[in-house]
């Protein structure tokens, strides 16, 4: 049943509040943190009722282009070509997104979407709907100039998740190959500022770390840094990429770095993964996978080049994936059998 506008609002505005008294500093910790995992459990109980008629979120590989090359990703052997997706490939993923009425579009994948000269048409695309997307941008920063700037503004981008991976220059630089951390972090400041001056509200912009033992001595220094700058700080695990990563040869020793295991989910500590019953990923070519983890297609479910989005999410192949986690048999799927980091279900109602 569709929810009336005023109802949405009314929700929304609920849960906006209800973060907002989780992080008062006179909430101890450790009931802020159990508050947001109840919250979180609520929220996906709710949103679940609806995925077996759409997902939750849509990653679209805008491009499979990228400037950096970072430590912890593997796309230098990407076997797949690395090019931007067909333009009416793209609109045709929004067309059915939007009859689907998909809540969240991801520009997200293995590409860097600034690297684009623009991207303002794709945006213009999706804001054309009378359905309306939130618009999730994962990025590195690095290109965002005063044009991109502008085009996020405009369409009224909701989210922009902005990777961090140090909260100086050495360190930063050490794991994100052939990006500067002083750009970024001016191009980060510029645009709050040209937001703030127009009293705009969105994008709501996080900064964020991905904890590795090369960066885990920064993270409190990182967190000073950005809190009260941006609208979001924070810290998550690595993903190995579906087992993709050459962990001990990446990371190395490190005996004294605390251990950042506790920031991932093993398939032996969690049932069953809910992104398969709560998300699509398209890459550039139009291929479907499996897993937002799947960099180089080794699981394939669909195609969209030749499907509806509605045919791969209602198909055999994630037919039988989800079954297999419902049955806590997750880990007979070869890709999620090396996977680290499982997204537990906390709430959600799961269905094959």
């Amino acid at each position: 049943m569709r929810r009336l506008p005023m109802v949405n609002a009314l929700r929304e505005r609920a849960t906006g509040l209800l973060r907002i008294a989780l992080e008062s500093e006179h909430i101890p910790p450790d009931v802020r943190a159990q508050g947001r995992r109840i919250v979180q459990t609520v929220k996906d109980a709710a949103q679940s009722l609806q995925w077996p008629r759409r997902p939750e979120a849509i990653n679209v590989e805008i491009t499979a282009i990228c400037d950096a090359r970072c430590i912890h990703c593997p796309r230098e052997d990407m076997d797949r070509s690395q090019r931007p997706m067909e333009l009416d490939l793209f609109k045709k993923l929004v067309d059915h997104a939007a009859e689907m009425r998909v809540p969240d579009l991801a520009p997200n994948g293995f590409g860097e979407l600034l690297t684009m000269r623009s991207f303002d048409e794709h945006f213009a695309y999706i804001r054309s709907k009378s359905h309306r997307f939130r618009i999730k941008v994962n990025s590195n920063g690095f290109r965002l100039d005063d044009d991109k700037i502008e085009s996020f503004l405009r369409h009224e981008v909701d989210f922009l998740n902005i990777t961090l991976d140090g909260a100086t220059a050495e360190t930063f630089e050490s794991i994100r190959l052939r990006l500067k951390l002083p750009q970024i972090e001016d191009n980060i400041r510029r645009l709050i500022k040209m937001r703030d001056e127009r009293g705009l509200k969105y994008p709501k912009v996080r900064v964020g770390m991905i904890a590795i033992p090369q960066n885990i001595h920064e993270i409190d220094a990182l967190l000073n840094k950005w809190k009260n700058v941006v609208d979001f700080v924070g810290v998550g695990g690595y993903s190995n990429r579906a087992g993709s990563l050459d962990e001990k040869g990446i990371f190395g020793p490190a005996p004294t770095a605390p251990d950042t295991t506790a920031l991932t989910i093993a398939p032996a500590q969690a049932k069953s993964c809910v992104l398969p019953f709560r998300d699509m990923s398209i890459w550039a070519d139009g291929r479907a996978v499996l897993c937002c983890d799947d960099w180089n297609e080794t699981h394939v479910v669909g195609d969209l080049n030749t499907q509806s989005l509605a045919e791969i999410w209602n198909g055999e192949p994630l037919h039988k994936a989800r079954a297999l986690h419902m049955a806590g048999r997750g880990a007979d799927l070869e890709i999620c059998s090396k996977c680290n980091m499982w997204r537990e279900a906390s709430g959600a109602r799961l269905w094959s």
